[in-house]
């Protein structure tokens, strides 16, 4: 024996001497031993309460010294205004219906400053209503003037009585004159009113939009008509509901103004940063509880349909429990959060704390069976097991510490919990289990199998080269399917689809000028930002580039003539009127019959007339028969209300005669594009859909080849996505690296470390053949699967080769070698052990969010190819080993 191997014989005695002690200590003091780590359970329970948080932040999971996180922190200190909101899409069939909604929601939620800051509605800003038709084309804003042109004895009517009596005044005029050039044509008109008058007969009432009858065709269409309502919430950090106040708000205000007249025929949905963190963090958090629930019941019952002995498994739950609590109390003093990752810990836990029950509970039972007393039982399976349980330990604490080193914060976060769990569950195992095993003395339990060349174990005996064949053909196809595996850290991705934020932010993407997908740049001022839209413009991805300059109308020259033209021939007719255009309940039955006198005379004198006029005509006077009398007002309101506030912008707008310049954009729109200290934003849009990953990341390196420091939800994502794949393949890498260096060190033997870990390597090819089938990308929250097989299933593999060797230290024969081996408990406490394992991580795949759901999927899977790999490809390969070796050895004397 050289002396490396005599210091390593030592070391390895020494701390199976230590292992033995510590379970004699806690046989010897059972009830010390439980009271001390209920002490200790209390006090860590107590700490986690008050201390340990939640984090949903998909972007804090990467380190915040990446240059990408560098740059979207310097931009968020710019422009604070782009964290943190909450934003109310409107949508309605026009835009007045719209603003109108859109203001008044404001109103409601501007008076909840208990939970919001500050609330806007951007469109409704007085610099747009002012200089509106300056941002029209020059060719849109001359094609408006000649239209109003036409119409100016029509307009001159409504202005004078905007109410039923000048439509129906308008109309007469119309239909009179055959005059084509009213705002609209007549049978677009005919055709507005007589749906608005259907939805007033109807009881509910959908304004008619002036302003979409002014508007060009081709400009009033579903993103023409969308609002946005912009709010700032005020976040409670200590809480897991940080926003739901806010957001609670939110929704009872859009509930209000959705019961008024004005809410009527409006859809209004909440999305931004906010509602979409909330949502994903109650998912989580509910996803999780009922996961660590539900795995906590199907543990129990997998212990006990392996172990028959209800004593053993309540110890092994007591254990469990405690070291739960014990474990969130770690984790909260060494992290202090839990993210997307690290909230399944207690999944985890039950899953992995039963593996060492599991093993250690076998094992005392079949000491029992062998004939020792209880409390010898108990230390005697401290001493065979403790060994292996360490061994494997430590091999997953360097498959969870793997991410510390790489730029995956919240990977490295669940690592360090997970560690810190694994040593929780070891020393409690090793000391609390058999404590309580000797307070409560379990039985023998269900007798191990009669040792004899049938069932399974001679089953695999017999055919344990066709197995391996099998394994390495499949490893083989495996290897082909890895092209098909793909990465997908989208974090909108990861939650539920039916839920309003991430359906609303879906919605959104889907046109481009409200893509929330766009990409914003901090400049070193104004001058630099227009260079650079300029070279962004330029780009075939980009859909349109905006800077400060963006909000001052341009080609002003051409433009301020032709306002002066429509003030000139549109003001008389425009001109605000001096009564009230209010009409009492005798006003509006005489304007009402009017109406339906000039429909009718229509009919009657023009028999000859287009038959799409006299459909409109006739689809008009049908729906005001069934207006009642009690409705007339409504009525009013719903056809002529949008009058007064389109005549307006028309007499605002004409009435400029200045060139706009900076100085007249007001400060709160100069805020969101210049900051305090000079620096100018450059936005960004896609040409397009960007939701899809490729698409994204085209964009985003489009936009970053241009403009280095670029951030935004595309950058964010595609960066992410690299970050995560990298931290991938060094935690992988590293933890292969200091498992080999592991396992070699303490079995002295490369022909241990293969055995241990090509079984884990050919169930990890084995999973990501199947996510790469079945197309289950890997994200945030699933890519933790390759490095926790390492973590998890090393001890499967620890277990059965280190049994192995203890047999072939005791003689075992070169053909009962497999049959022996399997027929022990070590199997059995590998299969219960992985099928909890299995069963604890299975339950997530009932989470609605998509992260935990496929991550439990994955999990199952992989711990399933692990039992596989385990028990059947493993014994396989050791039997093939242990019988080349005993010829090598036979045929050694020969030569």
């Amino acid at each position: 024996m050289t002396e490396r191997q005599g210091v390593l014989d030592r070391m390895a005695d020494f701390g199976r001497a230590m292992i033995g002690g510590l379970g004699a200590l806690s046989c010897r003091r059972p009830k010390v031993t439980l009271g001390v780590w209920v002490l200790l359970s209390v006090l860590a329970g107590w700490y986690s309460a008050d201390n340990l948080t939640m984090s949903t932040s998909t972007s804090d999971m990467i380190a915040p010294d990446t240059a990408f996180r560098q740059h979207t922190e310097e931009y968020r200190q710019a422009f604070p205004f782009a964290d943190d909101q909450i934003v109310v899409v409107v949508d309605s069939p026009s835009p007045d219906q719209s603003d109108a909604a859109a203001v008044r929601l404001a109103e409601r939620m501007s008076a909840r400053t208990d939970v919001l800051s500050a609330v806007e509605v951007p469109s409704a800003d007085p610099y747009f209503h002012r200089y509106g038709l300056l941002f029209l084309d020059t060719e849109k804003l001359q094609d408006l003037a000649t239209r109003l042109a036409g119409a100016q004895a029509a307009l001159g009517a409504l202005n004078a009585a905007p109410n039923l009596q000048g439509l129906a005044d308008l109309l007469d005029l119309i239909l009179t004159h055959a005059d084509e050039g009213a705002p609209a044509t007549p049978t677009e008109l005919l055709n507005r009113l007589a749906v608005s008058t259907a939805t007033v007969a109807d009881g509910r009432p959908v304004p008619l939009s002036w302003t979409g009858l002014v508007q060009a065709a081709e400009e009033e269409d579903r993103a023409a008509n969308r609002r946005f309502v912009l709010a700032r919430p005020i976040l409670d950090n200590s809480s897991f509901g940080r926003g739901r106040p806010a957001v609670t708000a939110v929704h009872e205000a859009i509930g209000a103004v959705m019961a008024e007249p004005v809410g009527q025929g409006v859809e209004m949905r909440v999305t931004g940063a906010v509602p979409l963190r909330q949502t994903e963090l109650d998912t989580v958090a509910n996803s999780a509880g009922v996961a660590t629930i539900l795995s906590f019941i199907l543990v129990s019952a997998v212990l006990i349909a392996g172990m028959r002995s209800g004593r053993l498994i309540a110890c092994i739950m007591v254990v469990l429990l405690l070291g739960l609590t014990l474990s969130a109390g770690a984790a909260a003093l060494t992290v202090g959060r839990l993210n997307l990752i690290s909230v399944t810990c207690a999944v985890m836990f039950f899953g992995l704390g039963d593996d060492y029950g599991g093993h250690l509970g076998l094992r005392y039972q079949e000491e029992l069976r062998r004939g020792l007393p209880p409390l010898a039982a108990a230390i005697e399976a401290v001493r065979a097991v403790g060994p292996a349980l360490v061994l494997s330990t430590l091999c997953a604490i360097i498959g969870f510490l793997s991410f510390v080193p790489t730029a995956y914060l919240g990977l490295a976060e669940f690592g360090i919990i997970s560690a810190v769990g694994m040593v929780v569950a070891l020393l409690i195992s090793l000391s609390l289990l058999p404590a309580l095993i000797v307070l409560l003395r379990p039985g023998p339990g269900v007798p191990a199998p009669e040792r004899e060349d049938r069932g399974f174990a001679g089953w695999v005996t017999r055919h344990h080269r066709a197995i391996l064949a099998l394994a390495g053909a499949s490893a083989v196809l495996s290897m082909a399917a890895l092209p098909l595996v793909r990465l997908d850290v989208n974090p909108l991705n990861l939650q539920d689809e039916r839920t309003e934020a991430v359906a609303t932010y879906r919605d959104l993407a889907v046109t481009p000028r409200t893509s929330p997908y766009s990409v914003n740049i901090l400049t070193p001022d104004l001058a630099a930002a227009q260079a650079l839209a300029d070279r962004l413009r330029a780009l075939p991805e980009s859909g349109g580039v905006r800077t400060f300059a963006s909000f001052i109308p341009k080609d002003q020259e051409a433009k301020l003539p032709i306002l002066a033209d429509m003030s000139l021939l549109l003001g008389p007719s425009l001109a605000a009127p001096a009564t009230s255009a209010a009409l009492d309940q005798g006003g509006l039955e005489r304007a009402f019959t009017t109406l339906k006198t000039v429909l009718e005379g229509y009919l009657a004198d023009k028999r000859d007339g287009p038959p799409e006029m006299r459909a409109a005509v006739q689809g008009f006077g049908n729906a005001l028969a069934r207006i009642q009398p009690a409705r007339l007002a409504t009525l009013d309101a719903a056809l002529t209300g949008g009058v007064p506030p389109l005549l307006d912008r028309l007499r605002e707008g004409m009435a400029v005669e200045q060139p706009v310049t900076a100085a007249d954009v007001p400060d709160s729109l100069k805020a969101r594009w210049i900051a305090t200290d000079g620096r100018a934003r450059v936005e960004v849009l896609p040409t397009h859909d960007i939701s899809d990953s490729r698409a994204m990341a085209d964009f985003a390196d489009a936009v970053l080849a241009v403009a280095p420091n670029a951030t935004g939800a595309p950058v964010t994502v595609t960066e992410a996505a690299r970050v995560v794949g990298s931290s991938f393949l060094e935690a992988t890498a590293l933890t292969l690296v200091l498992m080999v260096l592991l396992l070699v060190a303490v079995q002295r033997s490369v022909t241990g470390m293969v055995l241990i870990l090509a079984p884990l390597i050919l169930a990890a090819l084995w999973t990501m053949a199947t996510a790469g089938l079945l197309d289950i990308p890997f994200n945030f929250a699933n890519v933790i699967v390759i490095p926790l097989l390492f973590a998890l299933g090393v001890s499967s593999s620890i277990h059965m080769v280190t049994r192995g060797q203890d047999l072939v230290r005791e003689g075992a024969s070169d053909s009962a070698f497999g049959i022996e081996l399997l027929v022990t408990s070590t199997p059995r406490a590998v299969l219960v052990s992985t099928l909890t394992t299995s069963t604890a991580f299975a339950t997530l795949a009932l989470s609605n969010h998509r992260g935990l759901s496929s991550m439990g999927v994955l999990l199952a899977v992989s711990i399933t190819y692990t039992v596989i790999s385990s028990l059947v490809v493993l014994p396989a390969l050791m039997i093939l080993w242990h019988r080349w070796r005993l010829r090598r050895r036979r045929a050694a004397p020969a030569r």
